[in-house]
């Protein structure tokens, strides 16, 4: 699996996504207009009903949240992806260095592979093109009756 082209893919998603959720952000800002409207009434009606004074600062908390709403892609993807791209960038680093060192381990782990099996004699033929050579020119000299057999196998 290629990370770097899962990090672009991730990338080009968020950014083909943002365009789409325009729709659903406008409906958000209707839903909370209208849910921002209906608390701060149920309020001021519980307060004026029990002839008590408006509290205005719980009243301000849907507004707060509509204005989240309506600047969503600014206020909260923007912060979440301001404070997390450090993390995204280190982390980035490391997997292009445990990359680097898996690919060293890989070719490592295949040059000792091939050495053992050109030090074995029974699997020195698979390795090299003129170890196979030999290997056929022994077969040379076996008689039609074992060829039968060997292609029947």
């Amino acid at each position: 699996m290629d990370f770097e082209n899962l990090h672009q893919v991730l990338r080009t998603l968020y950014t083909e996504m943002m365009p789409l959720v325009g729709n659903m952000t406008g409906i958000a800002k209707g839903v909370a207009g209208l849910g921002a409207l209906f608390y701060v009434a149920s309020r001021v009606w519980q307060s004026l009903a029990r002839a008590e004074e408006i509290d205005v600062y719980p009243l301000l908390r849907p507004f707060a949240i509509g204005l989240c709403i309506m600047f969503f892609p600014t206020i909260v993807l923007g912060t979440i992806n301001s404070v997390l791209s450090p993390v995204v960038k280190g982390t980035n680093q490391m997997m292009a260095a445990q990359t680097l060192d898996m690919n060293k381990l890989r070719e490592q782990r295949d040059r000792l592979e091939r050495e053992a099996m050109l030090r074995n004699p029974e699997t020195a033929f698979l390795v090299s093109n003129e170890e196979f050579d030999k290997k056929i020119d022994e077969m040379q000299g076996l008689n039609p009756k074992h060829l039968v057999t060997i292609t029947s196998m």
